[in-house]
């Protein structure tokens, strides 16, 4: 992917998040059953207590699912988008028995390591791989969450399985909306709108398991649990957990 066209598509998502988070935020108040399904796995293999880096957080939800499940310990959430960031925190200052802090980082830049302080028992990157646009960029980011991990800990990942289900097919639109073609733009890649409240458009990419498994491999890592969840189809998101070999 020429660097004109990823960039393009990062700061397409950029400006998708800060024109709806709070819409966004309002329909990610609930807790998945895929997510807490992850908290609970997370819960009876980590130590106690745990360290959790939870990278693109979002509104800091896993944060409250990891509670809920019987987590306790530190939990950093970072992302790119300071008005979720500020969300989460006001949404997590009471939880008990789980210290949360948030940072401001933009995985899309190498640097972005330098906000976290420590291996840690788990990381978390939820519903975010997809969003970045290209192959390469998505290895790096692996290869970079992965340096974060303390001896044993586990690397946790979920994407976003829309291609092949009818309801979002129909949503998708033509590469030419943001003055694009085809020819740009990777297998599995896509445009999809947003119409809760406001009208926007981000970049996702169909990252399926042979991919992750593929990411995982050329990171040193194997897959140790794979499930299907959520929707209104019960299988939309991928979720993935990842260990050194």
């Amino acid at each position: 992917m020429r660097e004109a066209v990823q960039q393009r598509l990062l700061d397409l998502n950029r400006h998708f998040y800060a024109t709806v988070a709070d819409e966004f935020d309002r329909t990610r108040q609930g807790l998945p059953a895929g997510m807490l399904t992850l908290a609970q796995m997370l819960r009876t293999r980590l130590p106690a207590p745990a360290r959790v880096l939870d990278v693109g957080c979002g509104n800091g939800r896993f944060a409250r699912a990891l509670v809920q499940q019987g987590l306790s310990g530190a939990y950093l959430g970072l992302d790119a988008d300071e008005r979720l960031l500020a969300l989460a925190a006001s949404q997590t200052v009471e939880l008990p028995d789980l210290t949360c802090r948030f940072a401001v980082v933009d995985l899309a830049q190498p640097s972005w390591t330098a906000a976290t302080d420590a291996a840690y028992d788990a990381v978390v990157c939820l519903a975010v791989l997809h969003h970045f646009p290209g192959y390469a960029l998505r290895r790096r980011i692996v290869t970079e969450l992965t340096s974060l991990l303390a001896p044993g800990g586990l690397l946790a990942l979920s994407t976003w399985q829309f291609l092949g289900s009818p309801r979002f097919d129909q949503k998708l639109l033509a590469w030419e909306e943001i003055g694009l073609t085809d020819a740009d733009v990777e297998p599995g890649d896509a445009l999809l709108p947003w119409n809760q409240g406001k009208h926007a458009v981000r970049y996702v990419h169909h990252l399926d398991l042979v991919e992750v498994e593929q990411l995982a491999a050329a990171c040193g890592l194997v897959v140790t649990n794979s499930f299907r969840a959520d929707g209104k189809e019960g299988n939309l998101n991928l979720f993935v957990l990842l260990q050194h070999t």
